[in-house]
């Protein structure tokens, strides 16, 4: 059975008592409480955690959406809500400075630098000779690397605050995704080959922005 839908049937049975006791005259309920809108961050952030995707954004989202239901149920004044959630994401970039950087394949120190700051970058590679530094910033950058043969792994670092970047493959790579999406995140849409000897390792930070991997 998978994790998803025992969470959504355990919901669905809740529900289902809630209304049936309400319909007997055994309890009050309705589903538009005080903060009944939290629940768009609530809920969403719990499937995320048991699937374990962008585990830091979901438990800052679950934080964001448990303080703000707080808040609206006048448990805690609205002020808390950002004197706990900022210090939150902090310390949540600082876990991982320190913990996942040690599992991240680094680029090497001649790696190749695109920079799109309120700009945008486009390019087709056919030759790779050292591994990628890709920042944006307000902007956008567009690696094509289709044609490119590939005979030693591959890293590329992406950093994006307010932009993006899209990453367009090589055959025959294996992909390995790390990295601290905080209000974004890596769509991968590339067909991984797991049986390749080649190993493209993509490390993300991404603020309010997000990469592609076409």
């Amino acid at each position: 059975m998978k994790k998803s839908n025992l969470f959504w049937g355990v919901i669905l049975i809740v529900i289902g008592i809630l209304f049936l006791g309400r319909n007997m005259e055994w309890w009050d309920f309705s589903i538009f409480f005080r903060g009944w809108w939290t629940l768009f961050l609530i809920v969403p952030s719990i499937i995320a955690l048991i699937k374990r995707d962008n585990v830091g954004t979901s438990s800052l989202m679950l934080l964001l959406g448990i303080l703000m239901l707080l808040a609206s149920r006048m448990i805690i004044e609205w002020s808390t809500v950002w004197k706990v959630f900022v210090p939150a994401i902090i310390i949540v970039v600082g876990l991982f400075v320190i913990f996942g950087s040690r599992r991240v394949k680094k680029a090497k120190a001649n790696a190749k630098e695109y920079i799109a700051i309120f700009s945008g970058v486009e390019e087709i590679i056919n030759e790779v000779t050292s591994d990628f530094s890709i920042t944006s910033v307000f902007g956008g950058v567009e690696l094509d690397l289709r044609d490119v043969k590939l005979t030693n792994d591959l890293v590329i670092d992406c950093f994006t605050l307010f932009g993006g970047i899209d990453i367009k493959l090589p055959k025959n790579v294996k992909v390995e995704v790390n990295g601290l999406p905080i209000f974004g995140g890596v769509e991968n849409k590339y067909r991984n080959d797991d049986k390749a000897k080649i190993t493209v390792y993509i490390n993300h930070t991404t603020i309010f922005g997000g990469v592609d991997l076409l």
